[in-house]
């Protein structure tokens, strides 16, 4: 029978793709990098990309990452939970964002009335104050005032707006309960 020979150049190869794949498992721990994956530290450090900003599609992806969980994607709520609809919500079509914007700065608590039926998680809705920029938590708002899936139609709502209630509202650290809300104009002032 005969013999087959390998090449050394295959060899040394393959010694030197071992000793490569050492050097970077060694570099690294044995870990994978979560920067790779993971390379903004919150939603507002991603950076913006260039040209017109459609208000209403940067709301959906903000929607879909932290509002949807709850309040579902097709934006009708979930009783399991307590969390009320966004879709068709007498909340969320106001004239004004002054309510809604408060809700998604400090978050919300207790019983509350979305379209005649009371809605009310244990935990309630969470603040994104400190997690939101004023232009992201705008899109959002705008989003589900304006969801062509849901057919809402209210007005934009602008960083401005948001900047302005947030200003106002910078010593609370509370969540709202309706009828604080109740009190309050709708108007962005």
């Amino acid at each position: 029978m005969g013999s087959y020979t390998a090449p050394v150049g295959f060899f040394i190869a393959l010694a030197i793709l071992a000793y490569l794949g050492h050097a970077e498992l060694g570099y690294h721990n044995g870990q994978f990098s979560p920067g790779v994956y993971e390379p903004y530290a919150d939603l507002r450090s991603i950076p913006k990309s260039g040209g017109e900003v459609n208000p209403v599609d940067e709301g959906r992806v903000v929607y879909a990452q932290l509002c949807s969980a709850c309040h579902q994607p097709n934006g009708s709520g979930n009783p399991a939970n307590g969390c009320p609809p966004v879709a068709g919500s007498d909340w969320v079509l106001e004239e004004g964002p002054a309510r809604l914007i408060r809700i998604v700065l400090n978050g919300a608590k207790g019983p509350i009335m979305v379209n005649g039926k009371e809605w009310g998680s244990p935990v309630g809705m969470l603040a994104f104050k400190d997690a939101l920029s004023d232009e992201q938590i705008a899109h959002v708002i705008t989003y589900i005032r304006q969801s062509p899936e849901w057919k809402n139609n209210a007005p934009t709502v602008t960083a401005e707006m948001v900047k302005s209630v947030r200003e106002k509202t910078s010593s609370r650290g509370a969540q709202w309960t309706s009828d604080e809300l109740m009190k309050i104009p709708t108007a962005v002032e």
